[in-house]
């Protein structure tokens, strides 16, 4: 089995997390809209999956939380890749001061917020109708257990954002039912990314979470190797350790 012939959206490609997960998603041999907000990062990570893996890719220098450059960067990659049959939703930030909601930046919070909820929403509110017309289709939502804010009572936006993800994947469980379209939350653990090492409450961590297991369970689930518990959270770390 491989994903040849498939076209899937990988939010926050350009680099981390995202970038891993694309790879692992073309070495299968699925198309790929990537979308980023940098786009030298996405345009050179284009280019190398294509020359690498012999498969189509997209770059798009995108901001998630406008809904009208979504639509037409969707209508312009279903016009050279074809319809969508994985969604990724994968794009994060987080706040830039370790502290305090209430000595926090409210526009900053919101900033927070907005690409990590909105950013989902209107990702999967523009592909998820397609998939359920055609009844199947996949969408993987990057969750978290928010441990930083509750280590340190700090980044209120992100883990607000990030519990609102998995409700709205939970949300989605028994509409979708029966249509043939799986939504899922993957948990990637702490993996060393810019977004963790920007945090001064993980400068002490040696041992991190391997971002290759992530890229693998999101990979399982486009080629359709997941169990029944759809609608909730795969945790990355546990499942490539057999847990």
């Amino acid at each position: 089995m491989s994903l040849t012939g498939q076209i899937g959206v990988v939010t926050g490609a350009g680099r981390g997390l995202g970038r891993d997960i694309a790879t692992a998603l073309a070495a299968e041999g699925m198309s790929l809209l990537l979308v980023s907000r940098t786009r030298e990062q996405v345009n050179e990570l284009a280019e190398d999956l294509a020359g690498r893996f012999g498969v189509k890719a997209f770059p798009s220098a995108l901001d998630v939380t406008d809904p009208e450059a979504i639509d037409r960067v969707v209508m312009h990659a279903e016009q050279h890749l074809g319809t969508v049959d994985l969604l990724v939703n994968n794009a994060a930030v987080i706040e830039r001061e370790q502290v305090p909601f209430w000595e926090s930046d409210r526009d900053d919070v919101w900033r927070v917020v907005e690409t990590n909820l909105r950013g989902p929403l209107l990702m999967t509110r523009a592909l998820l109708p397609p998939m359920v017309l055609r009844g199947r289709g996949r969408v993987v939502n990057l969750a978290s257990r928010a441990r930083a804010a509750t280590r340190t009572g700090t980044y209120t936006g992100y883990a607000v954002s990030k519990r609102a993800v998995s409700l709205f994947t939970e949300s989605l469980t028994e509409p979708l039912r029966g249509t043939g379209v799986v939504v899922l939350d993957v948990l990637p653990g702490l993996v060393r990314t810019d977004l963790t090492l920007s945090m001064p409450t993980w400068d002490d961590v040696t041992a991190w979470d391997d971002p290759a297991a992530t890229a693998t369970v999101v990979r399982d689930v486009a080629l359709g190797r997941y169990d029944d518990r759809h609608g909730t959270v795969l945790d990355a770390p546990a499942l490539a350790a057999g847990g």
